[in-house]
């Protein structure tokens, strides 16, 4: 007998993932504005925020040059100046982003992935 998954299954989280970051995928690079293998970047972490994690306003897309291979300018990079100069960069070019992000980055909002999932595929919010 099957037992059934729990509403935050990880199976439910990993499509919901997929749902979401599907619509950035292909998206112009913010930084270089390539479109190679381009996807989104969480700039407060999913693991720091679920509230954050399926809104669009904590999302900068990148090329994998920008995200995680940059050794001048990534947020995944390891290198700590390489990563600092990204966050110089997002502050400076994208200051609205910024301070949306602040000020909303310990945002409460309450559902289950397996809700983010009926929410994503129906093109709402996760959290609606």
């Amino acid at each position: 007998m099957k037992t059934k998954k729990s509403p935050n299954h990880k199976s439910y989280r990993q499509k919901a993932d997929d749902l979401f970051m599907a619509q950035f995928r292909g998206q112009p690079c913010s930084v270089c504005s390539t479109t190679v293998s381009t996807c989104g970047h969480h700039c407060v972490s999913k693991s720091r925020s679920k509230s954050l994690r399926y809104d669009q306003n904590n999302i900068v897309v990148l090329c994998p040059a920008h995200h995680t291979m940059g050794g001048d300018m990534a947020p995944h990079s390891t290198s700590q100046p390489a990563v600092e100069r990204f966050i110089e960069w997002f502050r400076k070019n994208r200051p609205e982003q910024h301070a949306w992000i602040m000020a909303n980055e310990f945002l409460e909002r309450r559902y289950t992935y397996q809700q983010a999932v009926k929410n994503l595929k129906k093109g709402f919010n996760a959290w609606e």
